[in-house]
């Protein structure tokens, strides 16, 4: 008997910064993580993980399943109606891809209103690359209309993938499963274990399967701090806590408002996208929701603003088509907090404007900066340790206050012929902090490359493919500088942090 695996990591940054993201795909793309993880992810395709902040891991495992093996194939989304019926109970249907271009079919039914979350069983870890790099797309009753796509998970915790929908209606839906490679239109790859398993769940805090407290649905009317839903957690480890917050937005005027309190034990609070939006298509996956623009507002208890994220979902506001930003915002522990969602800036109301929230409390953060540090005299230290790519990586957060004349220096000494590679975020983590920029110095404190954040971009010094600009190799074995500065602060928020990951590689 297998069971449903709910893993959720805490704030992972790309080189997908959600918070500038953890998230990535088999198609080699960077996971760009201004956090430093807590888990230990290595990845089995080509991806090129650099984190920029710090994960604690929240892992409740929970669900009944029983294997079955019935496997249908057919050659077309069209052909839907061959599909194999599977439960939404989270039974797990245990199978395989016969040849790397085979996609198989099943059906599930869904009332109206209903969110489900679908999801694969089929790695232990990532780092086998002959292992299955499962896609999962959703389709209309028949085939003929593509709903929702999801490779992967976000956060990424494996190559294993997870969709969730909500329907519009009531009916059946056709879920297909196929190989990354064939999703993807590669001919290669080095898949030669086509096993998998896979299953579906009613996001419904009363169906047996899901962590007790983890679910937090909307309930209407809920528009005010003083009609919020207050939301339930998770206890995970090391005392973080975690719940996700979903519903759907009725109109252009609609508000969801959702409160929760930090633990005392906790240093920060993140709030995620749960998953992009729009129905994906071949390499970029979507969820399937109709919310163009979505925006979520962090106050205290008396609508005291803290951080606001206000993004366009078509991919425009982050360094991947997979990654959302996160806000993940230092705070201190016992804080009774609000979080407002509704559509964002320039939101036309559509057919299914359905959004899912992960929200995380963190007992850990990154390291923090000691003033002053204003000097190279007196910059702050960065500590590294060893990462999975065989290098070293460093992990750092502070303030910038005020905006116009605070100035940061952080030290770290880099190796001649290393690479430095660079993820660091503010407005893309939640900070009211306008114009931040950040830049590398060399030992006698002399420019070498610098780059200013613009809008909810991730900033991602790199060799992968979407990083804002290229790494440094480094010349001359020495100290070097990670400078960071803004030139003022948002008026309509308090939040004034920032999030950086300096990754060296040999």
């Amino acid at each position: 008997m297998k069971y449903f695996r709910f893993v959720l990591l805490a704030m992972c940054l790309v080189l997908n910064g959600g918070l500038i993201g953890c998230s990535s795909s088999g198609d080699g793309a960077s996971d760009s993580d201004s956090d430093s993880d807590s888990d230990s992810d290595t990845d089995s395709d080509t991806d090129s993980d650099t984190d920029s902040d710090t994960d604690s891991d929240t892992d409740s495992d929970t669900d009944s399943d029983t294997d079955s093996d019935t496997d249908t194939d057919t050659a077309v989304p069209t052909e839907c109606e061959l599909a194999t019926p599977m439960d939404t109970a989270g039974t797990f249907v245990d199978s395989n891809l016969a040849t790397p271009d085979e996609i198989d079919y099943y059906s599930i039914t869904l009332a109206a209103g209903d969110f489900v979350q679908i999801f694969t069983d089929i790695h232990d870890g990532d780092g086998t690359p002959q292992l299955l790099d499962p896609v999962i797309t959703l389709w209309n009753e028949d085939g003929t209309t593509l709903l929702a796509t999801a490779d992967d998970q976000i956060p990424r915790v494996d190559m294993d993938s997870e969709l969730i929908y909500r329907a519009p209606a009531a009916g059946t839906y056709c879920v297909a499963i196929e190989g990354w490679e064939n999703w993807a239109g590669q001919t290669t790859g080095t898949t030669t274990d086509w096993n998998y398993s896979i299953a579906a769940l009613l996001m419904d805090p009363a169906q047996v399967g899901w962590t007790t407290n983890l679910l937090n649905p909307e309930t209407e009317t809920n528009d005010t701090i003083g009609s919020a839903n207050t939301m339930t957690m998770v206890l995970g480890s090391s005392n973080a806590t975690f719940g996700r917050a979903y519903g759907d937005l009725s109109g252009a005027t609609d508000v969801d408002v959702f409160t929760y309190t930090l633990p005392v034990s906790a240093v920060a609070t993140s709030i995620g996208f749960y998953k992009p939006f729009g129905a994906g298509a071949a390499g970029v996956q979507g969820h399937g929701s109709t919310l163009t623009d979505g925006m979520f507002t962090l106050t205290d208890m008396s609508g005291n603003v803290i951080s606001t994220l206000d993004v366009s979902f078509d991919g425009s506001d982050w360094v991947a088509p997979n990654n959302p930003p996160d806000a993940n915002v230092p705070m201190a522990g016992g804080t009774q907090v609000a979080v407002h969602f509704e559509g964002g800036t320039g939101w036309t109301p559509g057919a299914n404007d359905f959004y899912v929230l992960e929200i995380i409390n963190q007992t850990s953060d990154n390291t923090g900066e000691v003033e002053t540090n204003d000097t190279a005299g007196t910059a702050s230290t960065t500590t590294f340790a060893a990462n999975t790519s065989g290098g070293y990586s460093g992990f750092l957060m502070g303030t910038i206050d005020p905006a116009a004349t605070d100035v940061d220096y952080w030290s770290f000494s880099a190796v001649a012929g290393e690479e430095i590679a660079l993820a660091c975020g503010a407005a893309s983590n939640g900070s009211g902090l306008v114009g931040a920029t950040f830049a590398i110095h060399n030992a006698s404190d002399t420019l070498i490359q610098t780059e200013t954040e613009s809008g909810y971009d991730t900033i991602l010094w790199s060799s992968v493919t979407g990083a804002s600009m290229a790494a440094i190799t480094v010349t001359a074995s020495a100290t070097y500088y990670l400078v960071i500065s803004a030139t003022s602060q948002s008026a309509s928020m308090t939040a004034n942090h920032y999030r950086c990951g300096i990754h060296r590689t040999p």
